[in-house]
């Protein structure tokens, strides 16, 4: 296929020929070269159902980003709240009861693992069963850190609500509050996300599969720990259908040279 193919003149009334260079495309990706196509005349409204499914942080960078952003502000339980949530993968209502007796011993060393009865697990299923947190290095250096800031006891509340810390009362943060603390660092990063208190559970689950490789035994531990009825609910809970499908539109390149037999270890020969 040719890299440069000549067409008549978008222009109506003249015998101008125009050459699009296929290699420039595709060399600026996206980017159509200036004055290629006029800009649109009127808006023409569209109908879409209104996305409202919070998304998982994808990008390691971004959590990097949220990490430092949070420390240079000193907002240490705002960044404790931001790594426990992403390492332990509860819902934030199981988050929110979590006290530091439940990560420490009483001599002051972390536990390794401990036991939890989830909220929602509590009141829908029969047998009730306790699910088990391991405490990692990341989560260890979080509540650390916030230590070193803090006066706490060990049966205080982890995530204790400012306002009522400074009236003397121990009660932890509501989910209101964590929602507003996670949209708001999403609008100062300009985080391309639909940002919420999910977000913290769904990245949990989408990284545990990042870090597998995709591990169909560890998308079968996903379905269990999230108390999900089926693989492909818990593929839809952390945003891998979204990229699959996203990935069979931008690979497939019909009609082009770059289709997907090109890089692939199919032969035509073999279909």
């Amino acid at each position: 296929m040719a890299n440069i193919i000549q067409i008549d003149s978008l222009r109506p009334g003249t015998s101008e020929k125009k050459f699009i260079d296929f290699s420039s495309l595709t060399k600026s990706k996206r980017q159509l070269p200036e004055g290629l196509i006029a800009p649109a005349i009127e808006e023409t409204p569209k109908e879409l159902a209104v996305e409202h499914a919070a998304e998982p942080i994808k990008s390691l960078e971004d959590i990097n980003r949220i990490s430092t952003y949070l420390l240079a502000k000193e907002r240490y339980r705002d960044y404790m709240l931001f790594i426990v949530g992403i390492n332990f993968g509860l819902r934030v209502s199981d988050l929110l009861q979590l006290r530091f007796s439940d990560l420490i011993n009483p001599d002051l060393s972390f536990k390794t693992t401990f036991p939890i009865l989830e909220k929602k697990t509590k009141t829908t299923r029969k047998v009730q069963k306790n699910r088990y947190i391991s405490i990692n290095d990341a989560v260890m250096e979080a509540v650390t850190l916030y230590l070193q800031h803090n006066q706490c006891n060990l049966n205080d509340y982890l995530f204790r609500s400012e306002s009522n810390r400074t009236a003397g009362d121990d009660k932890p943060m509501s989910r209101v509050s964590v929602d507003r603390i996670l949209k708001e660092i999403g609008a100062d990063l300009h985080l391309n996300i639909r940002i919420s208190t999910h977000s913290l559970r769904k990245t949990f689950g989408y990284h545990q599969m990042l870090m597998s490789n995709n591990d169909p035994r560890k998308l079968l531990l996903l379905q269990k720990i999230f108390g999900h009825s089926s693989s492909t609910q818990t593929l839809d809970y952390i945003g891998i259908t979204e990229e699959e499908v996203e990935d069979a539109y931008l690979k497939l390149n019909l009609g082009s040279r770059k289709h997907y037999l090109i890089d692939s270890s199919i032969g035509e020969a073999a279909i």
